[in-house]
């Protein structure tokens, strides 16, 4: 199959209807007063982020010099066995709180960083809209800088992160849609999410598109769904069934502490195609290393003499399971 950079064709043959109940445009005002609002939003939370830095420092060396000194009294120089060994459990305990403690600063932190991946992906979509506004359709440059900002404010998955009360502490299992899971049997996709939808366009052809879930209907097996790449106020609406949707990670795993949540080596997938808003079948040459890596994907493409593309770096959230709805 030919890809190309541009979308336009595609974009233009697509099945499509004119819908009263379009996702609302913002203003001009109210993308500008977003954008602003959120910078400022930002700007503090980078500041708070420095200070916690140094938060962080002094309980690592706090933790540090209690453990230092635990291990140093493991040779004790005092005849008295009773008060080494009370001494050693009060520093124990002291360690370990100042373990929790730093534990806790590093939770603190992630949050604040995961609070601005937010507010950019917010200022990404209504830099989208306030572009659309004056142009008759989003450059392909706009289209990849907001994906990435989407793939980049995707929170990433450690582990659990549940209290100590919690009873089911030692499951420390990503959850469905975490990276390479799959969506729970029973999903049901809400307004606003980003999916994976199987569309046929006038012409005939079938493809994988990113598109946002517009409307859930009342039976919940069906779809109304908008085409991400679709021009403003022109619709690009597609009613779908739920067996031809493929919902998005909503986490990126971390490799580190959640190798299982990513697609082997070899493994057959559907991608989305760089420069484009469609997905594609492919092979996962390499896994990313590190929660803001990317899979190198090795895509079907008969315009290439082997028959397939050169790796192309794909983030975690435009990976998916491979899907033939044909069967």
């Amino acid at each position: 199959m030919t890809r190309t950079n541009n979308n336009s064709e595609y974009s233009s043959s697509r099945r499509s209807s004119s819908s009263s109940s379009s996702i609302p445009q913002l203003s001009s005002t109210e993308a500008k007063d977003i954008i602003s609002q959120n910078e400022l939003k930002i700007q503090r939370l980078l500041l708070e982020l420095q200070d916690d830095l140094k938060k962080t420092k002094e309980c690592y060396n706090t933790s540090r010099d209690a453990w230092v000194s635990i291990q140093q009294q493991k040779s004790p120089t005092s005849s008295n066995e009773n008060t080494n060994s009370q001494s050693s459990k009060n520093n124990l305990t002291e360690a370990l709180t100042n373990v929790h403690n730093e534990i806790d600063m590093y939770r603190t932190a992630l949050e604040k960083i995961a609070q601005v991946r937010q507010l950019q992906i917010e200022i990404a979509n209504a830099s989208k809209n306030h572009n659309d506004a004056s142009r008759s359709h989003t450059t392909r440059r706009g289209l990849a800088d907001l994906l990435s900002h989407m793939a980049y404010a995707l929170k990433i998955w450690y582990g659990n992160d549940d209290n100590d009360n919690d009873t089911n502490k030692g499951d420390v299992s990503p959850p469905p849609l975490c990276g390479a899971i799959p969506a729970a049997s029973n999903h049901v996709c809400h307004v606003g999410d980003r999916i994976a939808g199987f569309v046929e366009s006038d012409d005939g052809d079938e493809n994988w598109i990113l598109a946002e879930v517009a409307n859930v209907h009342p039976n919940k097996t069906k779809y109304d769904i908008v085409d991400i790449d679709a021009e403003p106020d022109k619709g690009h609406y597609y009613n779908i069934s739920k067996r031809h949707i493929i919902p998005l990670p909503q986490w990126r795993a971390c490799p580190l502490t959640c190798p299982q949540a990513l697609f082997p080596p070899r493994t057959i997938v559907l991608a989305l195609y760089p420069q484009t808003s469609c997905f594609y079948k492919g092979v996962v040459e390499s896994i990313p290393r590190v929660g803001k890596d990317c899979y190198s994907i090795i895509f079907e493409d008969s315009s290439y003499n082997s028959g397939y593309s050169p790796e192309f770096d794909v983030p975690q959230m435009f990976v998916v399971a491979y899907k033939d709805v044909k069967k």
